[in-house]
Order: C-alpha cells, then structure tokens, then sequence
C-alpha cells in the first residue's frame, strides 16, 4: 500500500501521535491547514473559521508562542515525507500535529487514498501507518490515536482489533451517536432558489457549481454511513479497552458559513420544517455537523465541549491547550 505519508520522527520515550482526517479531507487539515480545502477543492477551509480568529489570545501569551513551522521535504524512511528544520513555513494556522511536534512527539497523519470511501477501507490504511510506526521503531511507550469528525469512528473501528500498542483515543467533533445531517438531503432541492437572490450575477455560475458539489457529497454512500441507524453503527459493537484512556471533545457553535447576511445554519432554518431541525444547528448544541451529545465517547474518561464550530475546534489555541495538557497526561501513565 502507497500512501501519502507525513511524518515527524519525536521522543522514542514517548507516544507515537497518529491523526486521522475526516470525510473529504486530507492530510493538510493537520500538517498544512492555511492551504486545506473544503467542498472538492472549491474553497479553503479558512472559509468555516472567519467568525473567530483561530489564534485567540489567552493571558500570558507571547509572540513566540507559534514558532514558525518548516517545510516538508522528500527524504527519511522509505521516502516518507518529513519537516526540515531551519526554514519557515507560510502558514497562519497551528494544529495539535504542530504543538505535538514542538513537545517532542513523533507525529504522523496521511491522506486517505479514498477520503470518501467506507469506514472499513480507511481502517485498513491506518493499520498500515500503525505497522510502519512500529516496523521503523519510532515509539517505546505506545501510540495515541487523535481523529477529527469521522477520523475518530476511524479509530474506534481500528481498536476492535484490541491492539495492545494503542494507550489512547482522542476524537475531536465525531458522530459518535451518527449525524442527521444526511437526513437534509431532500431539503436542499429548494435552498439554491432561497439562496441565489444572494448572488451577484457573476457568482451564480459558481454557486450552482458549489451546490451541485454538496449534494454529490450529501448523497454519497460514505455520509449515509454516519447515519445513527446505519448499517456501520449496528455493526460498531466495541467497548472500553483496559489499557486505553479514551478523550473526546464537541463543538456547541453551529455557525458554519456566512454568506452576505445570512449564515449557515440560518439558511436551512428557512427550508427545513421546525419538528426536524436537527441539534446540529442549534446553538449550544452543536457545531454544524455534529451535535455536542453524538461528539461525547459514551465511555470516555475525559469529555470537553467548546464554543467552537467544527473546524474551529481544531485551531483555537485553548482547546488544542487543553487537549495537548490531557495527552500529557496520558504520557504520565507508564
């Protein structure tokens, strides 16, 4: 198996980190989030984090606390892709793949080679990351397994093969409990004429581009695979694992988009019937995509929700704060 492999070679006395991207994705959500694109390429994902600015100052920050980042470049084990040190990286965002890296850690992520295919596929693939972590002897002390959205059923589904050397699952914005969002599909056939009238006259030939993309995307099989009755969540029989400490953290933001004056979840408010508005786009309640009760492991040792929407989460300076001090945590327990 060819895959598209970054990896950051860290501490042998401490956990391999290994991230999983979610549907749609790819590697550059953790490695390289300023150029990471949403909707098939269309627009990048900075379009879902303009409501707040991902570097939020917290008291006692300073203006070394973002080091810049290098590059990758060709080279290391087998050709994997790995940073170089001493040249800087244009890049705006920071990720937990950044701050583990500056603790330390090994890191490793990869681009799915079928980011929309089933669950089952990608499972495979990260056990194959798993075996090269293991073949190259990048850890001694385990490794921790962080997902983002459907990245972390990624893992659980991983850890039904009980494998010893994982001490820890972390998922960040995952349908835990399945997602309605897939429910919304017979509801966006009326949204384009709700929302065209937005649009200048040069724009409407993109945007029905843009919606053509998200009903392709909404009407895929892997989307339909975290509906919460879904053939994959019937057979997603797993449980708690003695040796692995398990965190998961939500978002209760649901805005998403903002377009003119009107946002994403607002628009779906004028076209879905209020009985079936879900949680998803409830403030409080959820971060878009996801709601904060599906996000929550239902065995997790450690649960946070932030005010954050899905993407957001991933690049706030405090919740990449608390969840790199609960790794540290999980470090601890040799």
């Amino acid at each position: 198996m060819n895959l598209d492999i970054v990896l950051h070679r860290g501490s042998i006395d401490k956990p391999a980190i290994i991230f999983i991207h979610g549907l749609g994705m790819d590697k550059d959500i953790w490695v390289n989030p300023s150029q990471s694109r949403i909707l098939g390429g269309m627009y990048p994902l900075k379009a879902l984090l303009s409501k707040k600015h991902p570097h939020t100052e917290y008291e006692g920050d300073s203006p070394d606390s973002n080091p810049p980042l290098p590059p990758f470049s060709k080279g290391g084990m087998g050709g994997l892709l790995v940073r170089k040190s001493g040249t800087v990286l244009d890049d705006t965002l920071q990720s937990l793949f950044d701050d583990l890296r500056l603790k330390g850690y090994t890191v490793i992520t990869w681009s799915q080679q079928r980011p929309a295919s089933p669950i089952y596929y990608v499972v495979s693939e990260l056990k194959e990351v798993i075996k090269i972590a293991n073949e190259n002897k990048l850890t001694d002390a385990g490794m921790i397994l962080i997902g983002h959205s459907r990245g972390g059923l990624i893992g659980r589904k991983y850890l039904m093969k009980e494998d010893k050397s994982v001490r820890g699952l972390i998922t960040i914005s995952t349908p835990h409990k399945g997602s309605s969002i897939a429910k919304l599909v017979s509801y966006l056939s009326p949204l384009a004429p709700v929302i065209n009238p937005l649009f200048h006259e040069g724009d409407k030939g993109t945007f029905s581009f843009a919606m053509k993309r998200i009903l392709n995307f909404l009407k895929s099989k892997a989307l339909k695979e975290l509906l919460p009755d879904s053939h994959f969540f019937k057979s997603l029989k797993d449980g708690p694992l003695d040796l692995v400490y398990y965190i998961s953290a939500g978002g209760t933001d649901p805005t998403l988009f903002n377009i003119y004056n009107l946002s994403i979840p607002d628009i779906f408010e004028k076209v879905i019937p209020e009985s079936l508005y879900p949680d998803e786009f409830k403030k409080g309640k959820g971060d878009g995509l996801v709601s904060a009760e599906s996000s929550r492991i239902p065995w997790c040792n450690e649960h946070y929700d932030f005010d954050f929407n899905h993407a957001q989460i991933l690049f706030d300076e405090g919740a990449r704060e608390t969840l790199v001090k609960a790794i540290e945590r999980i470090n601890e327990k040799k």
